[in-house]
């Protein structure tokens, strides 16, 4: 802004002078300083609107420790060339970068450039990628504008995972696929058909839109099922944690990679996990409740599983009593509840009998520091609850799985 302003004065006062002086040269001088300045803003000008660039990731995912690459395509739509063109990208804090982030020169008419560079995923989260700024201008860099192109890319970095070499589910009953001598169950969160009314048919199967329109009572027909889901439920409620910003990040991160750690020890091994988090979602700012993944096994599970963790973040959330209370009719009996939590206040702690009393099995990990945690882990095994305390990654791997 300063050199366009000079660039400008002195025009005025070669003018000025050849006014005052009767000079010919200081007038052709402020005359082609005036025409030079246009120029170089007529042309600017028409570089800024006709140049956009696209930004392309090879994944919008990757493991922590993995690298994403990415490639920025910078285009000229317009006719007119463009003396120079400088590119740059704007870059993700905490993730290191090699290669090219920027690019200047001119530009044809009808032309593109493009540059590369790769980011290492060696923080957790979830991060912008981009937008690309562009700055044109004359060639004599008197006029000069900025330009912000490309809408910004995210991309979501996982959870470091800890190898958990302990192999002991908190169950009395085998995890995942039953044996052929146990009774199959129902799953009713698959509601499959309708049957006529029975008695004995609780409240929750009556079908109340198949039996208005039939005019008898229809109740529910669920899903046949021989497996027991396993349902990883985090809690990241701010409240729960230190008052500290800085113990809290800590905190919760443990928690995230023991969540992450226990997820993958058990996809990894064929069991339906599903995951609930209690906290913040960036990618889903709008939705109301805690962030879900339905149960499920396999690679897309275990891809789904970690995006929801990369994400994660400390935030506002219902209490963890009154989400463990809402889980408990959604759960085949003998499924297994592990609870990752920095704390198990009086409400929590009931809501995890209520559990135990429906049929449900349920671990409970607390997060933080081995002398704050000692009585709630004695507490809870009192009770007959498995729980174990993570004071520091190494304290994953010897979690009871």
């Amino acid at each position: 802004m300063i050199l366009p302003l000079l660039w400008v004065l002195l025009a005025a006062l070669a003018l000025a002078l050849a006014w005052t002086t009767r000079s010919v040269a200081f007038a052709w001088v402020g005359y082609l300083m005036v025409v030079t300045w246009l120029v170089g803003l007529l042309a600017s000008r028409a570089a800024h609107r006709g140049v956009s660039a696209d930004r392309q990731l090879s994944s919008d995912r990757v493991p922590f420790g993995g690298d994403a690459r990415v490639e920025v395509k910078v285009v000229n739509r317009s006719r007119i060339p463009v003396l120079w063109l400088a590119a740059a990208e704007s870059l993700p804090a905490g993730l290191p970068m090699t290669g090219v982030r920027g690019r200047v020169g001119p530009l044809a008419g009808r032309g593109e450039f493009s540059f590369q560079y790769s980011l290492h995923g060696a923080r957790r989260g979830y991060h912008q990628v981009g937008p690309t700024v562009l700055r044109t201008g004359d060639l004599f860099g008197i006029v000069q504008r900025d330009r912000v192109a490309g809408a910004p890319a995210r991309l979501t970095v996982y959870p470091r995972v800890v190898a958990i070499t302990r192999a002991r589910a908190p169950s009395r009953h085998p995890v995942g696929e039953l044996r052929a001598r146990q009774r199959v169950i129902e799953d009713p969160t698959q509601v499959v058909g309708v049957r006529p009314y029975q008695d004995g048919d609780g409240i929750r199967r009556v079908h109340w839109r198949a039996t208005a329109h039939t005019g008898r009572l229809q109740s529910k027909l669920f899903e046949i099922t021989a497996q027991l889901d396993i349902l990883l439920v985090l809690n990241l409620r701010r409240s729960d944690y230190p008052d500290s910003p800085v113990d809290a990040e800590e905190r919760a991160e443990l928690a995230i990679v023991a969540a992450a750690s226990v997820a993958h020890h058990l996809l990894d091994r064929h069991q339906r996990v599903g995951l609930l988090v209690l906290g913040a979602d960036p990618a889903a700012q709008q939705a109301k409740g805690p962030a879900r993944v339905r149960a499920g096994r396999g690679r897309d599970q275990l891809a789904a599983v970690m995006s929801a963790l990369g994400r994660a973040e400390l935030g506002p959330a219902a209490e963890l009593s009154e989400i463990l209370a809402g889980e408990k009719e959604g759960l085949a009996l003998g499924s297994l509840v592990l609870v990752v939590t920095p704390r198990v206040a009086e409400g929590a702690l009931s809501s995890i009998i209520a559990l135990r009393s429906a049929g449900l099995e349920v671990g409970v990990t607390l997060v933080g520091r081995a002398a704050d945690l000692r009585a709630s882990v004695a507490a809870l095994e009192t009770l007959g609850i498995t729980a174990a305390r993570v004071s520091s990654e190494a304290d994953i791997r010897d979690l009871p799985l």
